[in-house]
């Protein structure tokens, strides 16, 4: 094997594991947000919000804003003092599962 080849390749693959590495922290990261979206709406909401309240004709939330706003909105009025990654874990969950808008980047 010539010797500046053999540098290419191994910087090739060096390249290769932090991408993949990167790669997996943030699938895990989204997951683990998912994870506690859900965790989150079934222990606090789903007692007295069922399927029809995100499937209703009326619905308060009509774009990835007013969902964060109804979820943030809510969660005050049960004085739960969730962090802004809370609410965005748990608007993140009810539009995987419901509204499917386009979550903006952060």
């Amino acid at each position: 094997m010539q010797p500046g080849k053999r540098g290419s390749e191994s910087q090739m693959i060096r390249q290769w594991r932090i991408s993949l590495v990167v790669f997996a922290l943030y699938g895990g990261l989204a997951a683990a947000q998912s994870g506690r979206g859900e965790l989150l709406y079934s222990t606090y909401c789903v007692g007295c919000h069922t399927e029809q309240v995100h499937w209703r004709e009326k619905k308060a939330a009509t774009n990835w804003a007013s969902l964060v706003a109804e979820v943030r909105r809510w969660q005050a009025n049960a004085k739960l003092e969730w962090s802004r990654d809370d609410i965005e874990a748990v608007a993140r969950y009810l539009n995987s599962l419901h509204y499917h808008y386009p979550v903006p980047e952060r």
